[in-house]
């Protein structure tokens, strides 16, 4: 259940959101894609009620780190089922944790939209029409909350903040190498990924830009199937209502295409460029744009290549390799132009 919560701060964007949300996942029925059961308002709060998904968010499921090993039945579940269905051995021993840097300090994701919500009361009123008169009691202007303090910063301000410097990204240590590239993990990434991109094509080809495709709006529930979830920030091509004002930046800035993160205009594109960035953490172990600095990471992902992936893991699968880093080209039209080419190279 997604609750927008009365609060000091009014802000029906973000009620219209649930709205749209609400309306684009219900034309969106994919066994990848989070499925949707009803929406409207109750004694002054928002909500959209959603299938529950069990299971763990992609970076967790596809951690080599010491956090999915917490679990040793899980662990040798996931192990065991690995080892039948590629014909050998169910009795897989769970390894010993690996040492590791702190994945979470170099992955830290803003939230992208405050889940606040208009302060009146409207007790026992359902459905999305009356999230949107909802909104419509507390109307202001339709911009987005800026939870990113000023960013990008621009001229002298850019130039202080870069001064002070970021620490220097990571480089994977033997160990975890090692667990980055085991097989059966590989094989688990290859097939999340396909499942997602199928699921992308799907809402490419309806017409809409997810717009926030990062690790934890992908889930993999206990069956080993993916979901792509939280459509708040979704965009249709063909929506001429749009709530975000031109050049305004919504998204995680990490995972945000180099068009995004300008306040240009975004397509599937920027979608795949997201998913080029997840893919490129889960092969080496940390994101490819790695500052915590705002301005600075703002530059890194409009001018700055990363760093190629087989320079910091030389084992790294090949093909996946290069996919990530075709995905991460900054002029879209040198990138992948659609989830089902990147599919078919996949699976080719």
């Amino acid at each position: 259940m997604k609750l927008l919560g009365p609060a000091p701060a009014v802000d029906p964007t973000s009620a219209r959101r649930l709205a749209r949300e609400f309306e684009a996942l219900q034309a969106l029925e994919h066994p990848n894609v989070v499925r949707v059961y009803d929406a409207g308002v109750c004694e002054g709060y928002s909500w959209l009620a959603m299938e529950l998904v069990e299971g763990l968010d992609l970076r967790s499921y596809l951690s080599p780190l010491p956090a999915i090993a917490a679990s040793p039945v899980r662990e040798r579940s996931l192990r065991e089922g690995e080892a039948a269905a590629e014909g050998g051995s169910a009795a897989v021993p769970v390894p010993e944790p690996v040492e590791a840097f702190d994945l979470a300090a170099w992955s830290r994701e803003p939230a992208t939209d405050g889940l606040v919500a208009p302060g009146a009361r409207a007790a026992g009123q359902r459905g999305v029409e009356d999230i949107r008169a909802f909104a419509d009691l507390m109307e202001e202007p339709e911009t987005d909350p800026d939870d990113s303090a000023g960013w990008p910063l621009r001229g002298a301000d850019a130039g202080a903040a870069a001064a002070e410097l970021s620490p220097e990204p990571p480089v994977p240590s033997p160990a975890l190498v090692e667990e980055l590239n085991r097989p059966e993990r590989l094989h688990r990434l290859r097939s999340t990924l396909c499942e997602v991109l199928r699921a992308l094509d799907f809402v490419h080809a309806r017409g809409f830009v997810h717009r926030d495709i990062k690790p934890s709006n992908i889930m993999v529930d206990d069956g080993r199937r993916a979901r792509i979830m939280d459509f708040g920030l979704v965009k249709s091509l063909v929506d001429t209502n749009a709530l975000t004002l031109s050049g305004h930046v919504v998204g995680t800035y990490r995972y945000m295409a180099p068009e995004q993160a300008a306040g240009q205009a975004v397509d599937r594109r920027s979608d795949l460029w997201s998913m080029g960035v997840i893919l490129y953490e889960l092969l080496v172990g940390r994101p490819p744009f790695c500052s915590q600095i705002p301005a600075e990471l703002w530059r890194e992902i409009t001018s700055v290549e990363p760093a190629p992936i087989r320079e910091l893991n030389p084992g790294a699968d090949p093909r996946l390799a290069a996919v990530a880093e075709r995905l991460l080209r900054k002029d879209p039209a040198e990138r992948f132009q659609s989830a089902r080419e990147v599919l078919s190279t996949l699976e080719a």
